[in-house]
């Protein structure tokens, strides 16, 4: 998908850090080899696990396409696990090599290694279960291109445009990686990341970005519209076409409060798992208001079991 985006549009910026650098994909691209050049020179080699332990930013975004272009295993690592706990997910996913925040990248000559099989596992991401240690989800390279390809049909996003979405969760998260980064990478799209939320400085990216995507958890939606309405602040969302909430439940009040504040946005709420590699329901604006509860309809390539659910 990297690829592809860069071939179509190199000069395109593809990454960027609300008031920070940006990259152009071909400068996504030449970051990444050299940071894929730099892991084989430490020695990692295909199949070998590396560890992002890195916060929302630019280079977190080449760490990520550096290790798929050495055909490594990302493994996303949260950045405020105690160190007990880091040491149980760098234990328990074999991981080789850890990346941190305040280290430089590795860097070594230019490695982009052939095309990994479909269902070569790209990544691990470890998540909460009922109980007990976080388990690791393996997902394969069919999965990122699945839930990206997913995103964009739920949302109606077309493919190619010229696009812009705000991260404003983690990207250890399959939400900010999977079905932000990696649906605008496959659309040829410009995503804008926020290093740490702040509710100004998310409604001012809005309009400086041309921000037209909007994903994220309804609490981030609440601070951002008592901000606009508690203080003297342009809130101009009006380039927003399409926003989405998730993560957590939300109230019928703050969908109202969304529709009438991002008055040109279609809105959905989406449901989904580590290990669905995001997106696993979502509710069309069409329905977002009157059914605030639902988490909507199976999405493109998912299947739901209801057995045991009481129709009620």
């Amino acid at each position: 998908m990297l690829r592809a985006s860069v071939e179509r549009v190199p000069r395109r910026r593809a990454v960027a850090e609300v008031g920070g650098r940006s990259l152009t994909y071909r400068e996504l691209w030449d970051a990444a080899a050299r940071v894929a050049g730099g892991l084989a020179g430490t020695g990692v080699r295909p199949g070998d696990r590396v560890a992002l332990r890195l916060g929302n930013g630019v280079d977190r975004v080449v760490a990520f396409f550096g290790a798929q272009l050495a055909r490594a295993l990302a493994v996303p690592v949260k950045t405020r696990l105690a160190e007990e706990d880091l040491r149980c997910v760098l234990d328990d996913s074999g991981a080789r090599l850890t990346l941190a925040a305040g280290d430089p990248l590795p860097d070594g000559p230019p490695l982009a290694l052939g095309d990994a099989a479909a269902d070569e596992v790209a990544a691990i991401s470890y998540t909460s279960g009922t109980g007990g240690f976080p388990g690791g989800a393996m997902t394969a390279h069919h999965n990122f291109v699945s839930n990206a390809e997913t995103a964009r049909r739920v949302i109606g996003m077309p493919g190619g445009a010229e696009t812009s979405t705000l991260v404003s969760v983690p990207l250890f998260h399959v939400t900010g990686c999977n079905s932000q980064l990696l649906a605008l990478i496959m659309a040829g799209g410009t995503t804008v990341v926020m290093p740490a939320f702040e509710a100004q400085a998310f409604l001012r990216a809005v309009p400086e970005e041309r921000i037209d995507n909007l994903v994220s958890v309804p609490a981030i939606y609440w601070l951002a519209i008592n901000q606009a309405n508690s203080a003297d602040f342009d809130f101009d969302v009006s380039s927003v076409r399409y926003l989405s909430y998730g993560g957590a439940p939300i109230a019928p009040d703050l969908v109202r409060a969304v529709l009438e504040h991002f008055p040109t946005a279609r809105v959905g709420n989406g449901f989904g798992l580590t290990e669905t590699s995001s997106i696993g329901t979502y509710l069309p604006h069409e329905q977002a208001s009157a059914h605030a509860d639902s988490v909507g309809f199976a999405a493109p390539v998912v299947d739901v079991d209801l057995a045991g659910v009481d129709d009620a």
